[in-house]
């Protein structure tokens, strides 16, 4: 398999990157699992029970569950699993996400050191309870993610940070890692799976590659799939294979380093914003991408909002530019695949704004950002404005508006903070119904998007996988969780 990034983070708490956790998912179960168009079924947990307020999510796990060292794995490993997350002082790469049990925000920020208040404990060694802020109805898509299940307590704390080392690393999942660099890795059968698995592969190999560079092998049958994922892509190159697009799902966006003195005026953003000529950039966009004029949540989700990207108006803009005092010398980065669509951008600019731009294009080898010096870096670190990507960790419009935004999510890559929009995301995440939760939400998209230009939106993108036609039971959706195991290669 070809893919634009090759995996390298194997520990389940600190996986960030979708990639990542995809591939922690294949080493390790968690207590539900998500199959096609969201369905979730039974995994580690054989059943479960929620209270009638949505406030409390009992799993009960199947008798006999073992790591592949052979130790019982319990409902305090799911337990340990969780709060190992929260350590703030170690904290996971998608901390943010369980801010929704209780206690867990104030505890991860020290206004509260009692790890015995987070919302999650095992009652006993097969059943463990979560205790939630508000309801959530994404909630069992939490419990989909492998940081959201059991983590090898006795492993980690014997072998601290080498627990992750081939050879000894201790899974509970389909597959163990057999070997890995920067340019392949190697899954291979985890031999004391307990498991019934729906596949048979027995094996899988990733090989970073652009999507360009795989063509040739996929076309002559030596790849079996091409993932591609957060860049354009145009599907027609592939003949010979199952195009398998995604829905509109993810977001790609202008975001802006709002601790940077020149962006940091909203004057100036909103100048930037009715300065793109989105009809011009629908002429430059591939196949996979639709040019974005709603906001931050994507079509595809529960609480999309249409039409509320700043419109092109170039007097306005040029009144905006004006408030803001004018404007210096101004540098975006992105990654080179972007350069088509981001010369629209640029040049619309500097025609209309009259102002210097230097456009910094990277050449990301497996997606990693570096710098002038080689060194790994953020785009935000190489420019204060800058090409990024948003997929959702589960299909709700919390995940897209509160880890994007909202000043205490450690995935607010531009330090934007406003108490106006903090507020409105509070108030969705309390709300006691479906229709005030997404009335707010929409506000603030509205606000973010319009209002306040906290980022401009730009694209929404499908996931987009070439797989040959001997290859069944894989699909996409944002952030796929399709498992390795319930392929059936022919």
């Amino acid at each position: 398999m070809a893919t634009t990034y090759v995996p390298r983070e194997n520990d389940l708490a600190t996986a960030g990157w979708w990639p990542d956790i995809q591939l922690c998912m294949q080493l390790f179960d968690r207590l539900v699992e998500a199959w096609p168009e969201r369905t979730i079924v039974p995994a580690l947990a054989e059943r479960w029970e929620i209270s009638d307020d949505g406030l409390r999510y009992v799993f009960h796990l199947r008798e006999g569950l073992q790591w592949s060292d052979g130790k019982p794995l319990t409902a305090h490993d799911v337990e340990y699993g969780v709060k190992r997350v929260l350590d703030p002082e170690n904290p996971g790469g998608s901390v943010s996400v369980y801010f929704v049990l209780e206690n867990a925000q104030d505890y991860f920020f020290g206004r509260n050191d009692d790890a015995d208040s987070i919302g999650v404990r095992a009652r006993d060694d097969r059943t463990v309870e979560f205790r939630l802020i508000a309801p959530a109805p994404y909630f069992m898509n939490v419990v989909n993610r492998p940081d959201g299940g059991p983590a090898p307590r006795h492993a980690i704390e014997r072998d601290g940070v080498a627990w992750t080392g081939l050879g000894r690393q201790v899974v509970s999942g389909a597959f163990r890692l057999e070997s890995a660099d920067d340019d392949r890795l190697v899954l291979v059968r985890n031999e004391s799976d307990m498991r019934p698995r729906r596949g048979n592969v027995s094996r899988v190999e990733y090989i970073g590659a652009s999507a360009d560079e795989a063509f040739g092998p996929f076309e002559r049958g030596e790849l079996e799939m091409i993932r591609v994922m957060y860049t354009p892509v145009s599907s027609h190159h592939v003949r010979t294979a199952k195009t398998l697009e995604g829905p509109l799902t993810w977001f790609g966006y202008l975001g802006f380093d709002h601790t940077h003195p020149l962006v940091s005026n909203a004057d100036l953003r909103r100048a930037l914003a009715h300065a793109i000529d989105r009809d011009a950039l629908a002429d430059a966009a591939p196949a996979n991408l639709v040019v974005a004029r709603g906001g931050i949540v994507p079509p595809a989700l529960h609480g999309h909002t249409p039409e509320i990207a700043l419109p092109f108006d170039a007097e306005r803009a040029r009144e905006h530019l004006e408030r803001a005092g004018g404007g210096d010398a101004l540098r975006v980065a992105a990654h080179e695949a972007w350069a088509p669509m981001l010369e629209v951008v640029v040049s619309g600019w500097r025609e209309t704004l009259g102002l210097e731009i230097d456009l910094y294009l990277f050449d990301a080898a497996g997606l990693e950002v570096r710098d002038a010096a080689g060194q790994p870096a953020k785009i935000l670190d190489l420019a204060p404005v800058g090409v990024l990507g948003w997929l959702p960790g589960y299909p709700d419009p919390e995940y897209m508006l509160r880890l994007l935004l909202h000043s205490e999510a450690l995935t607010n890559a531009g330090a934007y903070a406003s108490s106006t929009y903090d507020q409105l995301i509070e108030d969705a995440r309390r709300a006691q119904t479906d229709r005030e939760r997404l009335a707010r939400f929409h506000e603030a998209d509205q606000f973010a998007v319009s209002v306040d230009v906290a980022l401009i939106p730009f694209v929404y993108g499908r996931s987009t996988s070439f797989v040959q036609p001997q290859v069944e039971g894989w699909w996409e959706f944002a952030k796929t969780s399709a498992p390795y195991a319930d392929l059936t290669v022919g």
